[in-house]
């Protein structure tokens, strides 16, 4: 049989489930508080308010007119509106407009598996990946990227993320140093000793960098796994392996051995059903394409896209600099093309 000795996860909102496996079989994992911290957004926000942490206005939310009376108080001209329990922008809307309150109460409702629903203050600035590995106390910070949303508001109300880039705007600056102590703070104040901490940080102009929200687990979407590794030379997931085995990581290993700029991009095809997929092969095989991977087939029906989970694929590149790469990026939407109920389509938002 199997010789288990450990348990992390990647990409899924399960801590709760570490938890009970690690305290279970005595392993390193997060504790059952933290589970509740870090997969209930009110209770997380919370907790970061009386910890001093620095987080956007937030309140609970019954109906569409507690969420009404909230945000005229807080007189900020845009809000969200999210369940308390999803991950990967499902149920999340961003709204400019009274009107539409209900409508979004009610999809972050029935998208809830609690019926739980959170309406936060709409902070407006540049937005940070991070990644913190953490044994027993002492923290670093080897993920650190910019994400993007420009050109994603073709989807809004939706909110939806196309990637980052690595290395951040911010590297090397006393801000990352800020925010590498904000998000230090964060994961302590959720009680991760040991493990690892995800955060999403928002860097406002007036107030400085705030917590958006902390995920207890390793990052999906490629970011631990591929921009971090191919960017800079760290591969943290081996940290966490290792402590979810019981070992302090090898802190040498989690400094930088190399610059590399790496972007991820997504692709969203339009609505229908899919034909066909036409991937050069020239391109999916040429220097600074790491990785061109298609997660739909001919015959699917693709969705409107509502959420991270609709996307039809990524790729991930890699160059000398931001200009090398932008190159690639825009070659690949050009180049790879999706055939929808007849039609050619790029992958590009639309």
């Amino acid at each position: 049989g199997e010789n288990l000795a450990g348990v992390s996860t990647m990409g899924s909102d399960v801590p709760h489930l570490l938890a009970a496996i690690s305290a279970r079989y005595r392993w390193s994992g997060p504790t059952a508080e933290t589970g509740r911290l870090a997969t209930d957004k009110l209770a997380m926000k919370e907790r970061f308010a009386a910890r001093g942490v620095p987080v956007p206005r937030f309140a609970a939310v019954a109906a569409d007119a507690d969420a009404r009376d909230r945000w005229r108080a807080w007189e900020c001209p845009r809000v969200i509106v999210k369940p308390t329990d999803r991950a990967g922008s499902r149920g999340v809307q961003v709204l400019s407009d009274e009107s539409a309150l209900r409508s979004a109460v009610e999809t972050a409702r029935r998208e809830s598996r609690t019926g739980g629903v959170i309406l936060e203050e709409f902070v407006d600035g540049p937005q940070i990946s991070t990644e913190t590995v953490v044994w027993q106390g002492r923290a670093a910070t080897p993920g650190f990227a910019d994400r993007l949303y420009e050109g994603m508001e073709v989807f809004h109300p939706r909110i939806m993320e196309n990637g980052g880039w690595l290395p951040s705007r911010f590297a090397g600056s006393p801000l990352q140093h800020e925010v590498e102590r904000l998000v230090e703070n964060a994961a302590t104040a959720l009680g991760i000793e040991t493990g690892v901490a995800k955060g999403d940080v928002v860097v406002c102009p007036r107030r400085g960098p705030m917590m958006i929200e902390m995920a207890a687990r390793l990052s999906g979407g490629d970011f631990s796994a591929g921009l971090v590794p191919l960017g800079t030379g760290v591969n943290y997931v081996e940290a966490v392996i290792a402590m979810a085995l019981g070992r302090e990581p090898d802190w040498a290993r989690l400094q930088p051995s190399r610059s590399l700029v790496v972007a991820n991009r997504y692709f969203f095809p339009p609505p229908g059903r899919l034909d066909e997929v036409d991937v050069p092969a020239d391109f999916a095989s040429r220097c600074g394409v790491a990785k061109l991977e298609i997660t739909r087939r001919p015959g699917d029906v693709l969705p409107t896209i509502a959420s991270h989970g609709d996307r039809a694929g990524v790729m991930v590149l890699t160059g000398g600099s931001r200009a090398e790469v932008q190159e690639l990026i825009d070659e690949g939407y050009e180049r790879v093309r999706f055939r929808v109920d007849g039609s050619w389509r790029s992958g590009l938002p639309e």
